[in-house]
């Protein structure tokens, strides 16, 4: 049996630290991150801070990295189970209640705003959106065998403009019925004949 090499307390602290950094971004942008107000928001010693990420820039990020695992996760294929159900399943947690308040859409606009901020930002935003939407073509190949690899990458390309598009507009106040017709757009993209 291996160990972990993080042991659970640490790993809740970090999760904290990180926590905190997604909330300050969300709230006031990366000029409202700092490591002394990240600590603050957090509930933890400045000096815990400093201990697990050297500058404001690697704690964002890892902030960023965390994310991007989440974002991948969203679309994460299980070949044990069948493959249509999984893909719609990927296509409708877009509008799930949790990513639609104005603290999560914020943040996403801040995500994406850091691009210009700073090249590591950038990078990990690009890679972030290449692995999301290469999951998003290998469950579209696997509802849609048919299909050839670079058909589902354009697929996905197209059902992650529009998944962006509904999360920008949400912000304005988008009602439910026209995020449900973007969803079946959706859809009706990853599975057109």
């Amino acid at each position: 049996m291996t160990s972990n090499p993080v042991d659970p307390p640490e790993k809740d602290r970090q999760e904290r630290i990180l926590d905190a950094v997604l909330d300050l971004l969300a709230q006031r942008g990366i000029s409202g991150v700092s490591m002394r107000a990240v600590a603050r928001e957090a509930g933890v010693a400045l000096g815990l801070v400093n201990y697990y990420f050297d500058d404001k820039t690697k704690l964002i990020c890892a902030a960023l990295r965390r994310i991007e695992e989440q974002d991948v996760a969203l679309v994460a294929f299980d070949p044990e189970l069948s493959a249509e159900p999984q893909l719609r399943a990927a296509l409708r947690r877009i509008v799930a209640p949790e990513f639609l308040t104005t603290q999560y859409l914020s943040l996403r606009l801040q995500l994406w705003s850091l691009a210009q901020a700073h090249e590591d930002f950038a990078a990990i935003n690009t890679t972030a959106q290449q692995r999301y939407r290469a999951g998003l073509a290998v469950l579209i190949q696997a509802t849609r065998p048919d299909l050839d690899r670079k058909e589902c990458d354009r697929r996905a390309s197209d059902v992650d403009v529009v998944q962006n598009g509904m999360w920008l507009t949400a912000l304005l106040g988008l009602d439910r019925a026209s995020l449900r017709r973007a969803v079946t757009r959706c859809e009706e993209i990853a599975l057109a004949p």
